[in-house]
């Protein structure tokens, strides 16, 4: 087994995606990212937009599909504006304001190198900024995969955090 990694090694960026919802508008987009050479991520310019009601086979399916979409690539940023955002312009919004207060984020990332063990990352409105997570197996069932992204996305609604 090796430990360690050699200094000739290139070493490789955890997955990620992120996932935005929205029951009211009756979308689920998925974002799957680019990192540069400087560890920046930025989204994709192809968001997946699925049905709100999708099922979680479906769902975890995609998941995975955008997780393996993750790739190294360098682009110059310098030019975009906020309103560039790839998930924004899915979601077919008019304002940003509108698509921020909307549409719920969850990040999915892997936790090393490896994306062995995922961790779903949801945002909350705490004013002590207690935000939450769960982790899954990267190779669970894809019901359990889209189970768990609904179940989270309940607690991030529903749940009030003091």
């Amino acid at each position: 087994m090796k430990w360690f990694k050699s200094k000739n090694e290139k070493k490789q960026f955890p997955k990620m995606i992120t996932a935005y919802l929205s029951q009211e508008y009756d979308k689920i987009l998925l974002a799957p990212f680019f990192v540069d050479e400087s560890w920046v991520h930025y989204e994709q310019n192809e968001i997946e937009v699925l049905k709100f009601d999708v099922s979680d086979q479906i769902l975890g399916e995609s998941i995975k599909h955008n997780l393996n979409l993750f790739a190294e690539k360098n682009d110059d940023l310098t030019k975009r504006n906020k309103s560039d955002w790839p998930a924004f312009k899915a979601s077919n919004l008019k304002t940003i304001k509108e698509f921020e207060a909307k549409f719920s984020r969850i990040s999915i990332s892997g936790l090393n190198e490896a994306n062995l063990i995922l961790a779903f990352d949801a945002e909350t409105k705490s004013k002590d900024e207690i935000d939450l997570r769960t982790t899954i197996s990267a190779y669970a069932d894809n019901n359990e995969l889209g189970n768990r992204l609904r179940k989270l996305h309940k607690a991030q609604i529903e749940m009030k955090i003091e």
